[in-house]
């Protein structure tokens, strides 16, 4: 459209048959036009720098979005008890061994037995 306005007013179109044509404001016409003769095409584009600058960067969003798609840690789970229950993947110091499979549950007591009906 910026490069209809000049060609229309290299044709010798007035400022307001432009506009009206192009359904614009004389305004825009007027501005599209002396940007035009200042700076000659490279003027028509669009100005650099518009909007909010980026606060992270693309590595940084990307490493965000992969770890918001992963499961967390210490998930909980129901059992079918009923009783809720969480999974540890890291053993450590003060967390459940390996025999109880990493389980812990979530009010302090141990995991329940698949032997002994509740």
């Amino acid at each position: 459209m910026r490069a209809r306005m000049i060609e229309m007013s290299w044709s010798g179109l007035r400022v307001p048959a432009i506009a009206s044509e192009l359904g614009c404001s004389q305004k825009t016409v007027r501005c599209w036009l002396h940007r035009f003769n200042r700076s000659g095409l490279p003027g028509l584009e669009d100005l650099g720098g518009q909007g909010r600058k980026r606060r992270i960067t693309e590595e940084e969003r990307s490493r965000i979005i992969s770890l918001v798609k992963t499961v967390p840690p210490g998930r909980l789970r129901w059992e079918p008890v009923g009783e809720l229950w969480a999974f540890d993947e890291s053993p450590g110091p003060g967390r459940p061994s390996v025999a109880t499979g990493g389980r812990r549950s979530v009010a302090g007591r141990a995991p329940p037995s698949s032997s002994c009906p509740r």
